[in-house]
């Protein structure tokens, strides 16, 4: 009988449903628990419900699982399938800064689709961004998937749940007085080559990072890159072979200044090895510590935002100096296939749609072509 009679241990009845079901994995017969109810009548309703759904094969064991305890094993089973471990970092903060605080404490089947869009609007009112809302829905939704295949809830509430629509918004490139006051005050900075070498070739951070002397070929004036400094998220930063795509691998030239700073650079290098009790640096990374380890981008990026604040210029994150080089590229006249290819994009649509931006000085040239146009096309009327 699927509806027995309990009594509690307040003496009061109780009615207790079970139901016989399938195991979805091994195909066993299992008995289900649906719930205890205080009168007969509600567990007999419960129990026909629960029928039906076995019969459509959506009956649910209970379960008690937090969103919290959810998102652990989502980010221990799920994740490393597709997910490379240096970009697990970011996964995991969005679940620890974002998601647990949020809903960590509430059970996998009592999440709702207002609790879900409760998360978006209060990370809107604290002023982030609709990317990364949309990165917490993403991460939560692929979590809940995995709840769904494991028979933990019948329904993923955040195909339900509206994210914000992303709101694109145009990125903050220095003018060439601004680029000049900030390469003043880095002048004097022990990073001062790796901001020129930025600046010159638009190369990630990760590259840069893990640029070699063997990539460096002074007398050709080329320099490759190849291989990536990454961190994983407990962890030291480590060399990578390997770029962030296929185009990324790849060589480009130098002008003649920067060779000859990279020359200068190379002497100075070679003295703090010397000089070094202990050197940690088998693949002669050009940027390391003074213990030739490789450097960690955070330093990096603390050191970029000092210089950044030093100098009075507006901010940006040090990755807009990759922006500012194919800005500027485009806008001198380059062929946007070779600057694609120069800063290894393996989609030419990315050059052009995410990095191009409308400059001042761009709009002006634009303003003068249409004003001759229309000039001329005067001039042919009369």
């Amino acid at each position: 009988m699927s509806v027995s009679k309990r009594t509690d241990k307040h003496g009061k009845n109780r009615w207790l449903v079970r139901v016989e079901s399938p195991d979805p994995i091994t195909g066993k017969r299992r008995r289900v628990t649906v719930g205890t109810y205080p009168t007969k009548k509600e567990a007999e309703r419960e129990e026909a419900k629960a029928i039906t759904q076995r019969e459509r094969g959506t009956l649910l064991e209970r379960d008690t699982t937090t969103v919290g305890e959810l998102l652990d094993r989502w980010l221990a089973v799920e994740v490393p399938k597709t997910v490379k471990p240096e970009n697990m970092v970011n996964y995991e903060t969005i679940v620890r800064k974002h998601l647990k605080p949020a809903v960590g404490s509430v059970q996998v089947r009592k999440l709702t689709v207002e609790r879900v869009e409760g998360i978006y609007a209060d990370l809107r009112e604290r002023g982030y961004s609709t990317s990364l809302i949309k990165n917490v829905h993403l991460r939560l939704s692929a979590a809940l998937r995995l709840a769904v295949r494991w028979n933990i809830v019948e329904r993923n509430v955040c195909d339900v749940a509206t994210p914000p629509t992303l709101a694109y918004r145009q990125a903050r490139i220095w003018t060439p007085d601004e680029l000049a006051a900030f390469l003043d005050v880095a002048d004097y900075d022990p990073l001062r080559v790796y901001w020129l070498l930025a600046v010159e070739t638009g190369a990630r951070t990760s590259e840069l990072l893990g640029v070699t002397w063997n990539d460096v070929d002074l007398d050709a004036g080329t320099i490759r890159f190849g291989q990536q400094v990454v961190r994983l998220l407990h962890g030291v930063p480590f060399v990578k072979d390997g770029g962030k795509t296929a185009s990324a691998t790849r060589t480009i030239r130098l002008t003649s200044g920067m060779a000859e700073e990279l020359r200068a650079h190379r002497k100075a290098w070679l003295a703090t090895r010397v000089a070094a009790s202990t050197w940690e640096n088998p693949h002669d990374l050009i940027f390391c510590s003074p213990r030739g380890r490789p450097l960690n981008a955070r330093n990096v990026r603390r050191s970029f935002d000092r210089l950044v604040k030093v100098a009075g210029v507006p901010p940006i994150p040090p990755h807009s100096l990759r922006k500012l080089h194919i800005t500027n590229a485009i806008a001198a006249g380059a062929n946007v296939k070779a600057v694609a290819a120069r800063v290894g994009h393996r989609n030419l649509n990315t050059t052009i749609t995410t990095y191009q931006q409308v400059t001042a000085g761009m709009d002006d040239e634009l303003h003068e072509i249409v004003e001759a146009m229309n000039l001329r096309r005067k001039q042919e009327a009369g």
